[in-house]
């Protein structure tokens, strides 16, 4: 793997990381410790390392046209609370619904 794969996963892998914590009571204060008022920022980069995944195609993956659409619209929707809000209730919900469709199953972790 070169290092700039490397790099795009590992990106990747953090953004999913950090929209998880969001959802989670506990994670959510860590960040807010950890991001203070750039929590939101640190979303919106979050969302772009997930929108740079999905929006690529590949035939490697089954079902990946249905799979990036529905992660986008999710990822677009969050995007869109965000910004109207901040960081809210909804916001965090939506961040676990969005790592759901990534990571199916995840939520009963």
């Amino acid at each position: 793997m070169g290092e700039e794969t490397r790099q795009f996963a590992t990106r990747f892998t953090r953004a999913v990381s950090l929209l998880a914590a969001l959802a989670r009571d506990d994670g959510y204060e860590a960040l807010r410790t950890e991001h203070g008022s750039r929590l939101a920022r640190a979303v919106r980069e979050a969302l772009d390392a997930v929108e740079a995944v999905y929006g690529t195609g590949t035939s490697a993956v089954r079902d990946w046209p249905e799979r990036s659409r529905a992660v986008l619209a999710a990822a677009a929707e969050l995007r869109r609370a965000t910004e109207r809000a901040g960081i809210d209730a909804d916001v965090r919900r939506r961040a676990g619904g969005l790592v759901e469709i990534i990571e199916p199953g995840s939520a009963s972790r």
